[in-house]
């Protein structure tokens, strides 16, 4: 009985994971550069220790010590719809790679396209953060911004600037830190040349998050949720009951 107990525990606590991470990405649908979160089971090594994605690990997870299984959850990377807007300081990235942005914890990456200017005329994220070029901030004073699909900026026919767009080996090492911006997990995290991918100037690119496949794997999660609910209370009942009678004189 304990077994099934723990075993319908387990159950009931991954589909309520799976509601949690369901519901961040149906409420970032129109997040610009926003990337979806997918959940997965950690799988067992052969020494007793359990492996996250960003290939860091947690000690003494083995089934052999306990029968819930660890979850987890990693970042789906996927291209998403680039959407025509028309403004010269939006930019679309088509293919693989990432803005750099300089933040207070130091550089940052973002897919999240749709640029500003501040009182200063630096090129910055809607939050205010520095967008870098290769050189270190980018200053745009002039009237015509020309972007070209290397990330060359030009600004009333002068360059000034090229965009520092770089990619990672290995995606599932990076972590989202909030605003759609990630960072390596750590430093050792492979860099490598983003000069494949190519800058759409007046678009920005949309969540990755398919709104109605999320809202069916939301009323799925929801329904099974239910389920493992409605049985756990019925083995509380039989429980009690058997607690209540043992030992009763009939």
């Amino acid at each position: 009985m304990s077994g099934e107990i723990t075993g319908l525990v387990a159950g009931t606590m991954m589909l309520e994971m799976r509601m949690d991470i369901l519901a961040n990405n149906a409420a970032n649908v129109n997040t610009v550069g926003f990337k979806e979160d997918r959940i997965f089971r950690l799988p067992e090594s052969q020494k007793n220790v359990w492996e996250n994605p960003d290939g860091s690990t947690l000690e003494g997870m083995s089934l052999n010590t306990i029968s819930i299984l660890p979850i987890g959850t990693y970042t789906n990377f996927d291209q998403g719809s680039l959407n025509l807007t028309g403004n010269d300081l939006d930019m679309g990235l088509e293919g693989e790679g990432f803005f750099s942005i300089q933040t207070e914890d130091g550089v940052q990456y973002t897919r999240k396209g749709n640029f500003t200017l501040n009182a200063d005329g630096i090129l910055t994220t809607q939050e205010g953060l520095p967008v870098l070029g290769k050189n270190g901030q980018i200053q745009i004073d002039g009237n015509q911004v020309t972007v070209a699909p290397d990330g060359a900026i030009t600004v009333d026919g002068v360059t000034v600037a090229t965009l520092a767009i770089v990619n990672f080996a290995r995606k599932n090492q990076l972590m989202k830190t909030g605003d759609s911006l990630v960072k390596p997990v750590s430093p050792d995290v492979e860099e490598i040349s983003g000069d494949s991918v190519s800058v759409r100037q007046g678009f920005i690119e949309a969540s990755n998050v398919d709104a109605i496949k999320v809202m069916t794997e939301m009323v799925d999660a929801l329904r099974g949720y239910e389920s493992y609910q409605k049985v756990l209370l019925s083995m509380n009942e039989i429980t009690t009951k058997t607690a209540n009678e043992v030992g009763r004189l009939s």
